[in-house]
C-alpha cells in the first residue's frame, strides 16, 4: 500500500511540472506573436536635406563705361581707336590721332554690323564690342560717304590760269596709259580756276596723286575753300597738252612718297568709268563731276 501511494505521488508531481512548463512555453510564444515589430522610422531617423540659398551672379562691370570719343577729339585714345578699326577692316586711312569724319564713318559702319545705334560716337557699349577678342570684322568693303556736290556757276577764269573751260571726257583705260605712275601733271579746279601740279604716285583703278610742292598743296587746299574735304569736285587735268575732265576726292589718306609738301598722304583723281579701290564701283558722284567738267551736265 505504501509503494502504491509513493508511485502515485511521484507521478502527480511530474505531471504538475510538465503542465507548468507547457503553460510557460505557450505564454512565451503568444507574447512573441503579439509583440509589434519595430517600425522603420524607429530604427532609423531621416536627416532633412538642408535648403541652399541661390545667389545671383553679378554681371561683370563694363571697363569702358566711362569712355567717350567723338568727332574732333585727339590724342592716344583716338590713335588706339583708329588702329583697332584698321585691324578690323573698317578704317583704311592714315593713323592721325584726330577723330575726323573718316573715323566717325568707320565707327558707324562697325555699329551697323553690331546692331548698335549708328551715332559715330564711341561710348561704353560700342567700345565693349570693339575691343573684344571676338570683335566683328568688316562684313564688306564700304564706299566712302559720297554726298552729291551742288553745282556752282562757272566763274570767269582767273589771270594766269588756263583758258580751257571744259575737258575731254576720256575713258580711264585711255588716260591710265597716257599718264602712268611717275607722271607730273597740271590740274585746274573747275569752279575756281586755281591751278597746281600733282605727281601720280600710284593707283590702278584711278589715280592716287600728291601735290608736288608746298605751294601746290596750298593752292589745292585753297581751291577747296581752305580745308580738306571728301566732297567730290569737278577738275581738269592737263596730260600731253590736252585737258581731260576729272573729279577730285580731296581728303588726304593712305600712303605718300613726297614728305615736304605739307600734306600727309595722297588724294584721288577719277576719270570716266574709273573705279574705287575699296569697293570696286563706279562712284556716281565722281562720274557726275566728270560730266560737269566736260560740259555734259
Amino acid at each position: 500500500m505504501k509503494r502504491l501511494n509513493f508511485r502515485f505521488g511521484y507521478r502527480s508531481i511530474a505531471l504538475c511540472v510538465f503542465l507548468l512548463v507547457a503553460v510557460i512555453a505557450f505564454t512565451g510564444i503568444a507574447n512573441a506573436d503579439t509583440t509589434p515589430a519595430p517600425s522603420a522610422s524607429a530604427e532609423a531617423t531621416e536627416t532633412p536635406t538642408p535648403t541652399v540659398a541661390l545667389t545671383k551672379t553679378p554681371e561683370p562691370e563694363n571697363p569702358y563705361k566711362d569712355l567717350l570719343l567723338k568727332d574732333g577729339d585727339t590724342g592716344d585714345g583716338v590713335i588706339s581707336l583708329q588702329m583697332r578699326l584698321s585691324d578690323l577692316g573698317y578704317y583704311n586711312y592714315k593713323i592721325t590721332g584726330v577723330f575726323s569724319s573718316l573715323t566717325a564713318q568707320a565707327v558707324r559702319d562697325f555699329q551697323e554690323d553690331n546692331r548698335l545705334e549708328q551715332d559715330g560716337v564711341v561710348g561704353g557699349n560700342t567700345a565693349l564690342l570693339l575691343y573684344a577678342n571676338g570683335a566683328t570684322r568688316s562684313l564688306y568693303n564700304r564706299r566712302i560717304p559720297t554726298p552729291t556736290p551742288t553745282p556752282k556757276p562757272t566763274p570767269t577764269p582767273k589771270t594766269g590760269s588756263s583758258s580751257s573751260k571744259y575737258g575731254i571726257m576720256a575713258e580711264w583705260t585711255t588716260v591710265n596709259k597716257l599718264a602712268p605712275k611717275g607722271t607730273t601733271m597740271t590740274v585746274k579746279d573747275f569752279y575756281t580756276g586755281i591751278t597746281y601740279k600733282v605727281y601720280r604716285m600710284g593707283g590702278h583703278l584711278h589715280m592716287d596723286v600728291e601735290p608736288v610742292t608746298k605751294d601746290d598743296c596750298a593752292a589745292m587746299k585753297k581751291s577747296m575753300g581752305g580745308k580738306w574735304t571728301w566732297k567730290r569736285r569737278p577738275l581738269l587735268v592737263k596730260i600731253k597738252g590736252k585737258w581731260y575732265a576729272a573729279s577730285l576726292y580731296g581728303e588726304p589718306h593712305g600712303q605718300q612718297t613726297i614728305y615736304n609738301n605739307n600734306m600727309d598722304g595722297q588724294v584721288c583723281i577719277h576719270f570716266l568709268n574709273s573705279r574705287t579701290h575699296g569697293s570696286n564701283i563706279k562712284d556716281p558722284d565722281h562720274q557726275k563731276c566728270i560730266r560737269i567738267a566736260a560740259g555734259k551736265s
